[in-house]
């Protein structure tokens, strides 16, 4: 292992802790390049890295939104993206600028990308590049899981080529839980296990979520999955 590439990804890791990352991974894009270069902005796919960054939402927010709290008032939207969304733009700018001024490309990622809206799909996949990173894992709700918060993240990238020891993706699987497909108000998921090359159909019905989602913020797949629980992290 390069004891230089060691060096600089120990030091960006610690500098992006330092400014709020909660997760931190580094992604090769390579193996994934047919896929990016498939989006909706191949300009992406020159660069060969991606670093995946992300912020725990806060429990207490994420805990009272229940379906009974939709119908009055909720915390959760406003802190998903007014609060954690913001935090983690700056962060990502924060961290394109040193790998700048360390002589490096890098491009921040909006945490929440632009969208091509006949597809309701992101210039660029946070949750691809945080599984490529070994961050977490994608669940049954097309969510990235994690050990440490399960859910309770909001992600961010900054893409890069610089020469940084990149991460290796894993899987696990959700088993015989259904939580959040049973939760879910339109029944968007289909309970399916995640697998690698199969579309993002197999599992979740976009469309449904987003015209639901128009009227009502929703955010129970992330409120109602036991891996983030309170009672988890204890023990």
């Amino acid at each position: 292992m390069n004891s230089k590439m060691t060096m600089l990804t120990h030091d960006l890791e610690t500098f992006s802790r330092q400014r709020g990352a909660d997760l931190f991974g580094i992604a090769s894009l390579v193996p994934a390049h047919d896929f990016i270069a498939s989006g909706s902005n191949p300009f992406v796919t020159q660069f060969p890295r991606a670093i995946s960054m992300g912020m725990q939402l806060c429990d207490g927010i994420v805990e009272q939104h229940t379906p009974n709290e939709l119908r009055r008032h909720s915390l959760y939207w406003h802190h998903v993206y007014e609060v954690v969304t913001r935090a983690l733009d700056f962060l990502a700018y924060d961290v394109a600028r040193w790998l700048i001024g360390k002589g490096f490309k890098a491009l921040p990622v909006p945490a929440s990308t632009p969208y091509n809206f006949d597809k309701l799909e992101g210039v660029f996949s946070h949750k691809l590049a945080a599984h490529l990173a070994g961050v977490g894992w994608i669940g049954k709700s097309c969510l990235l899981l994690t050990d440490r918060f399960g859910p309770r993240v909001r992600l961010v990238s900054v893409l890069t080529d610089a020469p940084l020891d990149a991460g290796m993706p894993f899987d696990r699987a959700c088993g015989k839980c259904h939580v959040c497909v049973e939760t879910c108000p339109v029944k968007a998921f289909t309970g399916v296990e995640f697998r690698a090359g199969e579309g993002r159909e197999v599992r979740f019905d976009v469309f449904k979520c987003s015209e639901y989602r128009r009227e009502h913020p929703c955010g129970l797949c992330v409120s109602s999955c036991p891996m983030g629980s309170r009672r988890r992290h204890r023990d």
